[in-house]
């Protein structure tokens, strides 16, 4: 949805202050007050400039969503790749901390912002987490083969992405049972690793 792709560090450094502009604003003002004129006046560019990138707002929420998306997702597989030799539970525990931690910070983007409009439902369903660190995380469950009894890792991965994400999700919107952060993880932790230790799927 953008214009163009900012290449030169100049139009990288315009093209970031509008994202940032736009996000502050959301967060504390509300999505209406988001304004193609406010976001380039909280950037400090003219609307000349914004409009090199950004054909619409719809345009730079898109393009904000995908950013962060982005960051969490390498995020993420930082975490997977140092938890390949940690016992699989551990492992469970450090992602799922990232991402509760990562995802509530900007549950404004990832979770509210979406209900918008169906553009941004279908772009938050193509651009979502676990699409970028499937294979990475498949990695990790391969490293734990000897651990992990259910033999279609591809499904069971599959699975545990779509109902912890839904957990997550929850708890961080509040619809979940009054708990710390710490019991949420290491009880999403414990029922993954049971899963995948389990005959279920036999």
């Amino acid at each position: 949805m953008r214009r163009k792709k900012p290449v030169q560090e100049r139009a990288k450094v315009t093209s970031d202050s509008i994202l940032e502009a736009a996000e502050i604003i959301i967060v504390n003002e509300g999505y209406e007050k988001a304004t193609t004129n406010y976001i380039a006046e909280k950037a400090g560019v003219s609307i000349g400039s914004l409009y090199q990138y950004f054909p619409n707002k719809e345009a730079i929420i898109s393009a904000l969503i995908e950013q962060q998306v982005s960051r969490v997702s390498m995020g993420l597989r930082t975490v997977l790749r140092q938890c390949m030799e940690r016992p699989l539970e551990e492992a469970s525990v450090m992602a799922y901390s990232f991402l509760l931690h990562n995802l509530r910070e900007k549950k404004e983007l990832f979770y509210l912002l979406p209900k918008r409009s169906p553009e941004l439902i279908e772009l938050t369903h193509n651009l979502s987490v676990e699409r970028f660190t499937h294979q990475t995380a498949l990695a990790l469950l391969e490293q734990h083969r000897d651990e992990i009894v259910v033999k279609d890792l591809e499904k069971a991965l599959a699975i545990l992405e779509i109902g912890i994400l839904a957990n997550i999700r929850k708890f961080i919107l509040g619809e979940h049972v009054d708990m710390t952060d710490e019991e949420f993880v290491h009880l999403v932790s414990r029922l993954s690793t049971a899963f995948l230790k389990s005959d279920i799927m036999a």
